[in-house]
Order: C-alpha cells, then sequence, then structure tokens
C-alpha cells in the first residue's frame, strides 16, 4: 500500500487515510488533519463556516460534506452550531448583556416592549441599544442622553465591552493589534485592554494579569482546557456535553 505526503502535516500517510474535504474541490487531506481543524472549528472557535485546508483554496464545506465526512458527535455539533447561527441572523434575536451568560434569544415584541428577559438567567436588557436595560429611563431619554459625549462614551463602553471576570478591567474585542487605552468618564478613569482574538478565547493584556476566559460566557479556559468544553457555561453556545479536551 501507497503512501503520500500530505500537505497540511507534511507527513506520509497511506493513500487510503486521505478524504476529500468538499465534493466541490479535489483537495486530499489526511483524516488526522481533517479531524483535527474540524475539532478546532467547531468546539474551540463555534464557527460552522468551515473552509478547505488547502492554503490556496477558500471552498466552504456544505451541510452534506460535513455529514459524509465527521464523526457522529461533531457532525451532532455542527449541526447546532447551524441552527444557532440561522437564529442569529433573525432580525429580532439579540444576545444577552449578562457577560456570564452567552445565551440569546429572539424578541418578538420588538421596540414596541423593548425590555428582554433572558430565558436562560433572566438578566433584563433593552433590545433597542443591546445594553443592559436602563433603569429609570425610557429609550427615547437614554437616546438623548447618548447624545452628549459623556453618554456616547458610557454606551460604547457597554455596548462594546465586557469585564474581564478576574481584574475587572473592560475588554474590547478586536481581530487588530493589543492596545491599552484610558477612558475618562465623570473624573473616573475607565482602563479598557484591547485583546487579540476574532474568535471566543480571550486573554486579558491588563498587565499581570493575562487571564483567559470566553468571551461569551466568561468561563475559565484554564478549566476548559483541563476539562473539556463542559466547562463552559451551560447558556454558552460552545458548551458541548461530549467535551472537546485539548
Amino acid at each position: 500500500m501507497g503512501e503520500i505526503e500530505c500537505k497540511i502535516c507534511y507527513n506520509d500517510v497511506p493513500i487510503t487515510n486521505f478524504i476529500s474535504t468538499t465534493t466541490k474541490c479535489n483537495h486530499k487531506i489526511c483524516r488526522a488533519c481533517l479531524n483535527k481543524n474540524l475539532n478546532y472549528q467547531l468546539n474551540t472557535k463555534g464557527n460552522a463556516e468551515i473552509e478547505c485546508l488547502e492554503s490556496s483554496c477558500k471552498v466552504l464545506m456544505e451541510y452534506e460534506d460535513m455529514k459524509r465526512v465527521a464523526s457522529e458527535d461533531l457532525f451532532e455539533r455542527y449541526d447546532y452550531l447551524c441552527l444557532r447561527q440561522a437564529i442569529r441572523k433573525l432580525e429580532d434575536f439579540r444576545w444577552c448583556s449578562n457577560p456570564r451568560c452567552g445565551s440569546g434569544q429572539e424578541h418578538f415584541e420588538r421596540d414596541s416592549a423593548p425590555i428582554m428577559i433572558c430565558i436562560a438567567c433572566g438578566q433584563k436588557t433593552c433590545y433597542k441599544h443591546v445594553i443592559p436595560w436602563h433603569e429609570d429611563r425610557t429609550c427615547a431619554e437614554y437616546d438623548i442622553e447618548i447624545e452628549t459625549p459623556e453618554g456616547s462614551t458610557r454606551d460604547a463602553i457597554e455596548r462594546e465591552t465586557k469585564p474581564c471576570p478576574k481584574c475587572k478591567v473592560r475588554i474590547f474585542k478586536t481581530g487588530e493589534e493589543v492596545f491599552l487605552v484610558f477612558m475618562f468618564l465623570n473624573y473616573r478613569r475607565f482602563k479598557v485592554s484591547f485583546t487579540l482574538g476574532g474568535c471566543s478565547h480571550m486573554t486579558c493584556t491588563n498587565p499581570g494579569c493575562h487571564h483567559e476566559f470566553c468571551w461569551l460566557c466568561s468561563a475559565d479556559y484554564k478549566d476548559i482546557f483541563q476539562y473539556g468544553n463542559d466547562r463552559h457555561k451551560e447558556t454558552c453556545e460552545l458548551y458541548n456535553k461530549a467535551p472537546f479536551r485539548y
């Protein structure tokens, strides 16, 4: 039985261990590399849009491709993420504003009843502004407030950042470079740590902290690395009853 080199891991692998990632391209990789990539994309990144691993190819794996090549557990995970992805695209879908929840839901009343109560944790979220519900202010009053520089800054902090579970510094998620910036609001200093990453695995860049946690549910990645994805909150889309261990 002949062997050929896998273009991903560069190991010599029996020809029978190669498989086509998609039916729309002719690129084949070894099963070990394919399984590692599916595990990483589905269980670590929570990503259901998976490209062929050939560097020059951007063809996406389709539902039938995944059904053909994935294990039962991985296909179940893929099916779940596809459903979540479809729900997220609905116009009336909103994420819960509780940084330790990771759940989201449709809010059919929309602006007519803007207080969305999370069915998973009970947090009140403003449907219109996508922040924790602004107590004692209507949405119209909040709109006026955020027209001021101070109100605009406060709104941006509420919408775009989350507190690090360890040091409580506000975290801003970006795929660009890492920065540490200082914001001033009501004569108080707000330190905001900009982190790397397009996925949900965050690392706080505050000196002396460097805590690693899930952006969606704030779960500690030290536990996730040691025990698997069942250490995410059960409301988090990265939670998996059949935990993927690193």
